[in-house]
């Protein structure tokens, strides 16, 4: 077996890049490649991955950038290099590109070939910053994503797009609708400014105005720090200010994400990922702005609708349209579960990155 270790954004919280790297450790061929997990705390997601028995070890990282982790960030650092050792891991992936520092200091020590996953939209400057050009190989999952790395001079045969997955067991349309007297909307995501709440509770708002009977659904939290924090209470107060208490509903954290599809007759992102795959395999239809993997996960029409980005207006009277005809989102939610199955397939997902290790370890 072939031991890999791999870098987690996070282990106290299960997000969508949280998501993705669960999928791939757990369906990885483990005859051929020996995970192992680096969290840089614990909680909720590294549970998640000692449940299913994936080795799983808390190391703190802090930020390489920040001046108060000069002496902290070496320390962890050598322990990552000590336990890259340890498990004698032929690869290091990263599934957040803010640890390519840490990569690049354990491949200089080891000689080991690194992978970083772009997961966000990042300028050219932060793909400088963060030392893309220095990374074996680069996973992307969408163009649109891997264009800043072009502008920013990567050479293109180190990048690969590969879409998020989705795994099709668990997302999956309801087999009996029940009818219901409410049409509910939701938007799903870590409460914080890139997922766009606010604009959500505008959009709201503008359909509240024309049709009372349709309920959003916020299914997220925010993290516990003071942006996020402070992001959360505006998104609190901008609801009191439309007095939208009665149809707009908080649901916190969902650990029970196949259900909370179920929930929704309709799903909104405003910043693209993995939940537009989750939606689409639950049968539900989805409607996203053009930014990230949206372009290339929704068809427009037929699986969803891809709307101007600040045009809440447009996007409100797209609620309201199929809140009057639920029969047409539930053509719609049909072409997206098979679109779903064509397309975000977690085996399909898997061969793809384990192609590129193959490509790697052979040198």
């Amino acid at each position: 077996m072939i031991p890999i270790l791999y870098l987690s954004h996070c282990g106290s919280s299960i997000g969508g890049g949280e998501q993705q790297l669960a999928y791939l450790v757990t369906n990885i061929d483990q005859e051929d490649y020996q995970p192992l997990v680096v969290c840089p705390d614990d909680g909720v997601f590294a549970e998640h991955l000692r449940r299913a028995d994936i080795p799983t070890v808390i190391l703190e990282l802090p930020q390489w950038r920040k001046a108060i982790s000069l002496i902290a960030r070496y320390s962890a650092a050598k322990k990552l290099v000590n336990l890259a050792k340890a498990h004698n891991a032929q690869l290091i992936h990263t599934s957040d590109s803010w640890f390519n520092p840490y990569l690049l200091y354990v491949r200089k020590q080891l000689k080991t070939p690194v992978i970083s996953h772009v997961r966000t939209l990042l300028t050219p400057s932060q793909v400088r910053k963060y030392r893309f050009d220095q990374m074996d190989r680069i996973i992307a999952i969408s163009e649109q994503s891997s264009t800043s790395l072009i502008q920013a001079g990567i050479d293109t045969q180190k990048i690969n797009v590969i879409l998020n997955c989705v795994d099709l067991s668990t997302f999956h349309p309801a087999s009996v609708t029940v009818p219901s007297k409410k049409y509910v909307v939701g938007i799903v995501g870590r409460i914080e400014p890139f997922k766009r709440q606010k604009a959500f509770v505008e959009i709201a708002a503008k359909v509240a105005a024309q049709d009372k009977s349709v309920e959003f659904h916020i299914i997220g939290a925010a993290l516990d720090t003071p942006e996020h924090r402070a992001y959360a209470r505006e998104v609190h107060q901008l609801v009191v200010k439309y007095q939208l208490q009665e149809v707009v509903h908080f649901m916190g954290h969902r650990t029970d994400m196949p259900k909370a599809m179920q929930e929704l007759d309709l799903l909104i992102t405003l910043s693209a990922g993995s939940v537009i795959a989750e939606a689409m395999a639950a049968g539900k239809p989805v409607i996203g702005t053009p930014i990230g993997s949206t372009t290339e996960m929704i068809v427009h029409g037929v699986t969803g609708y891809i709307m101007p980005s600040e045009s809440t207006e447009e996007i409100a009277n797209k609620i309201v349209e199929l809140a009057k005809d639920p029969t047409q989102g539930t053509r719609i939610g049909q072409r997206a579960r098979k679109h779903a199955e064509e397309t975000f397939g977690i085996e399909t997902h898997v061969q793809k990155v384990e192609h590129i290790y193959e490509e790697l370890l052979k040198g």
